[in-house]
């Protein structure tokens, strides 16, 4: 007999620790245990692929760190232990999905019997049409609930323009199918098992619908498997010039699929580089498995794989769309089909070929390895026809913007999006190393003001400054790092910046005519567009005297006051004063050297300061190229040593340097026995290059002399080049009182 009044007591509990305990002893094992005796019954063959997994790991967790003093202020009010649930699970190409749940929710007290789904499923539906006969196989009395805690329930005729809400602002809803009871009374066992047969059997059909759902998916992934694995496309042929081509291994990229990156050499020299998701989903576009090739940091091809399946074998053509609004978009069309004419690829008005796929064997007629030749050589030639890669061919006319077919319309649309979850995962999954810390100062120091947005981001040079700033704002709109954002403006700051001219422009009497910077033009966007998010990074900002080019927009940021730009009615793109909209965010980096000015009180009091110098080396490593972790382990980890001995003394370096030392360590070796320098030779290098350049100062670094006197002696043993720099340094720290690298 269940006693669902007590479970429900149980989850009321107040105290986490007493919570999680009494859950995991009274509720886990007899729900638990109903359950595997229920699934049992259906002969299901339970293994790798089909699996149980219920509740209990989260709540042990839970329930010993609320016993720990480092843990126990922040789970006091958890809402841990004030659910349990326990399921039916399948493994499908690497990913979980759950096919069956018994979940007790003490939060809205309920019984739920349902399946599991994320958001992706039901957007394919919408997409593919198939919506309607998925909804229609859900039975009458049977509801779509979602929420983790509390459960809303989504009306089935309300369903699909729910769905078709969530696309835009990229919320991502998970949703239980299925049908409640109230947890309240008791019931007995079989009564139990009774309702889970019920909903078992009338929900056969909806899941059949996820079954073929998952498995056409699971297809489409396979046939992008193909095209990752292959690496030795060694050169290729654009526009009569043999290019050298390095395709790096595939890596796992956020959690809708896999990365790899290529570059394109002419000789020894990099023209340009690029990379290929192959994705199980694109989280803002499509919910269908998706290639995209980009090259010159825009997406030169977007297209859906499913394309590719049916019956038998099927053409892979893909559609392209010019969009420009100051060229003839048809010259541009025709001139770009010609190029991938001239290049063998075929074509149909707006359409281009990449292979056969032949569904029977699951491959590719022509082979992978041309496929994806094919998919490398028409990217390339459509950023040569926007004039992104600079190719030996003629470049008059201005850059078109080139888009794809399908997919063009959402493309062009950037929606912001300030929820911190989403935008600590995308930054959590690019290619740079950020402490979840470091992201919420960021997000909380640009959002927690509604009309003031000013942060100034200080701390060694190579720390990410620069990077977490655009990381932040494509983030917001969605954008990987590398993608163009029309709403981030990066303005190098010059040492002769000496007013606010240099922010805000001026009249010119000579000109007749208001010379506009890109600071000004920002700002009139952002007065234009108010309902997005305007982000301006002033790189390097106290090169020049802050307070000096900086008074005038404090000012009018404080006083909500008008800058006067000028007094001519002639001048008509620009008024002659400015407010500043609340929706631009300003962030400035500094660097604090011989060649920098110090910050006033007047600037630091209206802007918050973070500090980055502390560097994550273990993240980073997990990031690198594998092809590089493969060859230089041994070199990383002394890095690391020598790293955390320049640490206690405020010299240590970031992750660019550590990146472009590990680059060229890396290059040694790919120049082979016979010409590469000795690992430790190399390291020696780098370190002479890279990390004794900026050491200076006086006695107060003896003691540090002397560790790296004796490390180098210890680690590079035969080789000592850094070794000589060190021991010079001392002496003359010895004589003068003070030393520096430089002679």
């Amino acid at each position: 007999m269940l006693n669902l009044t007590h479970y429900q007591s149980l989850f009321d509990e107040n105290n986490t620790e007493f919570r999680c305990r009494r859950v995991l002893d009274e509720v886990a094992p007899s729900v638990t245990g109903i359950f595997e005796r229920f699934i049992d019954s259906k002969e299901l063959p339970l293994g790798e692929e089909l699996y149980i997994r219920n509740y209990d790991m989260t709540l042990t967790t839970t329930y010993h760190d609320s016993r720990n003093p480092t843990y126990a202020e922040k789970k006091k009010n958890s809402d841990m232990g004030r659910k349990y649930f326990v399921g039916l699970y399948m493994k499908s190409s690497g990913k979980e999905y759950n096919l069956f749940n018994l979940e007790l929710n003490g939060i809205d007290r309920s019984l739920l019997i349902h399946t599991e789904v994320s958001f992706i499923p039901f957007w394919s539906w919408v997409r593919s049409g198939d919506i309607g006969r998925v909804l229609a196989s859900i039975p009458e009395g049977y509801s779509i609930f979602t929420g983790w805690k509390e459960k809303t329930k989504v009306p089935k005729e309300e369903f699909e323009g729910y769905v078709k809400s969530c696309i835009k602002p990229r919320k991502r809803p998970w949703f239980q199918v299925g049908k409640g009871f109230a947890l309240d009374g008791q019931m007995h066992e079989e009564e139990l098992k009774g309702h889970l047969q019920e909903v078992w059997g009338k929900m056969n059909e909806f899941r059949n619908h996820l079954n073929n759902e998952l498995s056409t998916g699971r297809r489409a992934l396979e046939a992008l498997e193909q095209l990752s694995v292959i690496r030795d496309i060694e050169e290729t042929k654009i526009l009569g010039r043999e290019y050298r081509v390095e395709i790096s291994a595939a890596e796992k990229y956020k959690s809708q699929g896999k990365r790899q990156s290529f570059q394109i050499n002419d000789g020894d020299q990099m023209i340009t580089k690029g990379h290929i998701d192959y994705l199980d989903y694109h989280d803002k576009n499509s919910p269908f498995q998706t290639i995209v090739v980009r090259v010159a940091g825009g997406n030169q091809i977007f297209t859906n794989v499913r394309e590719i399946l049916s019956e038998g074998t099927k053409e892979w053509w893909i559609k392209k769309l010019f969009a420009t609004q100051s060229m003839d978009n048809q010259e541009i069309k025709a001139k770009a089909m010609r190029l991938l004419q001239e290049h063998g690829i075929k074509v149909d008005d707006t359409s281009y070929y990449v292979g056969t796929y032949d569904n029977d064997t699951e491959m590719f007629n022509e082979g992978a390895h041309q496929v994806k030749k094919n998919f490398i050589d028409a990217a390339l030639l459509f950023a040569h026809a926007r004039k992104a890669v600079e190719l030996p061919f003629d470049h008059d006319g201005e850059e078109p913007e080139i888009e794809d077919g399908e997919d063009s319309e959402e493309i062009d649309t950037l929606e912001p999006n300030f929820r911190f979850g989403e935008i600590l995962d995308m930054i959590e999954n690019s290619q740079f190393t950020f402490s979840r810390a470091i992201v919420r100062d960021l997000h909380l120091n640009l959002t927690a003001l509604d009309d003031k947005h000013f942060v100034v981001l200080s701390g060694i040079s190579g720390t990410g400054k620069t990077q977490i700033c655009r990381l932040y704002a494509n983030a917001v709109y969605g954008l990987d790092y590398e993608s163009d954002n029309p709403y981030f403006s990066i303005i190098p700051v010059r040492p002769d910046w000496t007013d606010a001219s240099s922010l805000f422009g001026y009249y010119s009497s000579f000109e007749k005519r208001y010379v506009k910077t890109e600071f000004l033009k920002v700002i009139l966007n952002a007065l234009k567009e108010r309902e997005k998010p305007h982000f301006i990074l002033l790189d390097e900002m106290n090169l020049a005297r802050v307070e000096y080019y900086l008074s005038d927009y404090l000012s009018a940021v404080e006083s909500r006051k008008e800058i006067p730009l000028h007094h001519d009615d002639h001048v008509e793109d620009v008024p002659k004063k400015l407010t500043i909209p609340p929706n631009v965010y300003i962030l400035g980096t500094i660097n604090v050297d011989e060649t920098t000015h110090s910050i006033s009180d007047k600037v630091l009091d209206r802007a918050f300061v973070m500090t980055l110098s502390d560097v994550d080396f273990t993240t980073f490593w997990k990031r690198i190229d594998s092809d590089i972790k493969g060859v230089l382990s041994r070199e990383f980890d002394l890095l690391k040593e020598l790293h955390a001995t320049l640490t206690a003394y405020d010299l240590h370096f970031g992750y660019r340097t550590m990146g472009e030392m590990l680059q060229k360590l890396y290059a040694n070796h790919q120049l082979g026995t016979e010409h590469a320098m000795e690992a430790m030779e190399s390291l020696d290098g780098v370190i002479a290059e890279k990390v004794l350049t900026k050491i200076r100062g006086d006695e107060r670094i003896s003691d540090m002399l002397g560790e790296l006197n004796r490390w180098l002696s210890v680690n590079l043993e035969g080789s000592d080049v850094s070794l000589h720099h060190v021991k010079r340094m001392q002496k003359e720290l010895e004589y003068y009182g003070a030393t520096q690298f430089w002679r």
